[in-house]
């Protein structure tokens, strides 16, 4: 069953003639392949929001919006700017946490923490539920505007386009090592075994490193919490302190299987109402694909690693990188369809409505624990109104 806003669904009729998503038969194999079809997708997407946001005469338009970039089309410069801040926010003491608190969280030392702490707090509150697509991208704005605040940074918040290294992450430039990378691969541990996946039916093999990370930014960025749900070792309480080095393991057969262009084409142009969307994107309903390209973006990292545990993600700063790019890909869906799919919304606070609960309303309050005051819902939609502006390259 499919639902809409009586909002959006007004608004649908109206726009109906220009809000057509582009079928994917208009594009060939190799196009969907190689990326090329994605690029026009955007492209078809961007001249949509530049029509819509332009035309509501705000204060945040089209020319005056921030630009994400993809971290490699950054400068040197800028992509030090950006590790430098968030080295900053992982040495800045937690600030919105009381000291009367920290016996229920000991693993929380820094700002930083108090990030991972809230994702693993609310973790089955945020994935597979309705506010999964809008709850991550106020948690990634929200980073962005501590790394300013807080270290000074005078940038806008990169993303990570994994699809273009799929199959090759561990040679990929924003993993290069040197000091304009957001670090290497973990050192290369030889003849590990399987890892049987349960509850995806995925077996995984060893990737590329498996150690921990030896160069460039991150090369000494130690971590204070988890893993809470990995299928390796675990903490025995969810905000333990845990101090371990970042580890990275670049599984290219994953990316191979999730993250590559066609999956993401198909995804934006194959899937038109929200549940669809928003369940392939995460690897649930009845999609046949483990995954989605949200489950590897994570997975990509390998196992055992910091990116891979469903809970404690956030420690490795590429995951903010990784939900960037997957805020992107909901605003190039959202504006295809601009005046349909704006305020859509569907499902309700719960993993998988595991236990039940009523369907969330974008007059909802969405909690953010340590990172920020709690936000309505229809507030942190969209990317050129509430506590936004911005749009991607």
């Amino acid at each position: 069953m499919h639902f809409t806003s009586s909002l959006a669904a007004v608004a649908a009729v109206s726009g109906l003639a220009l809000a057509q998503s582009p079928p994917i038969s208009n594009y060939n194999a190799d196009q969907i392949a190689n990326g090329d079809a994605w690029r026009d997708v955007k492209n078809i997407a961007d001249g949509r929001m530049r029509d819509n946001v332009n035309g509501r005469n705000a204060a945040c338009n089209y020319d005056n919006a921030q630009v994400r970039k993809e971290f490699t089309k950054m400068s040197n410069e800028d992509r030090k700017s950006f590790t430098d801040a968030v080295q900053c926010l992982h040495h800045t003491p937690y600030q919105r946490m009381r000291d009367d608190q920290k016996a229920q969280y000991p693993g929380v030392f820094t700002r930083y923490d108090e990030y991972v702490a809230t994702h693993i707090n609310y973790t089955t509150q945020i994935h597979m539920t309705a506010d999964f697509l809008a709850w991550h991208r106020f948690f990634t704005h929200s980073f962005e505007q501590d790394l300013k605040n807080l270290c000074g940074y005078t940038g806008v918040m990169p993303y990570w386009d994994w699809a273009a290294s799929a199959g090759n992450i561990q040679n990929a430039e924003i993993f290069n090592g040197n000091e304009f990378s957001m670090g290497g691969n973990g050192e290369y541990i030889a003849n590990r075994p399987d890892t049987y996946l349960y509850a995806m039916n995925i077996n995984l093999k060893a990737g590329t490193g498996g150690g921990c990370v030896q160069s460039g930014p991150f090369s000494d960025f130690v971590t204070n919490l988890g893993p809470v749900s990995s299928p390796f070792e675990n903490v025995k309480g969810h905000f333990d302190h845990n101090r371990r080095c970042l580890t990275r393991d670049f599984n290219n057969d994953i990316s191979n299987q999730f993250n590559t262009y066609q999956q993401v084409t198909e995804l934006v142009l194959n899937m038109i109402y929200i549940e669809d969307f928003q369940e392939l994107m995460q690897g649930y309903g009845n999609h046949n694909n483990a995954m989605g390209v949200h489950g590897g973006g994570h997975w990509m990292g390998g196992g055992p690693s910091q990116l891979e545990d469903f809970h404690s993600s956030p420690n490795d700063p590429i995951f903010f990188l990784h939900h960037a790019m997957i805020d992107q890909i909901w605003t190039v869906w959202q504006n295809i369809d601009i005046w349909g799919r704006q305020n859509i919304i569907s499902g309700t606070s719960t993993l998988a409505n595991d236990p039940p609960s009523d369907p969330m309303q974008l007059s909802d309050k969405i909690p953010f624990g340590f990172v920020a005051d709690d936000q309505t819902f229809g507030d942190i939609m969209d990317t050129f109104a509430g506590p936004y502006c911005y749009r991607y390259e």
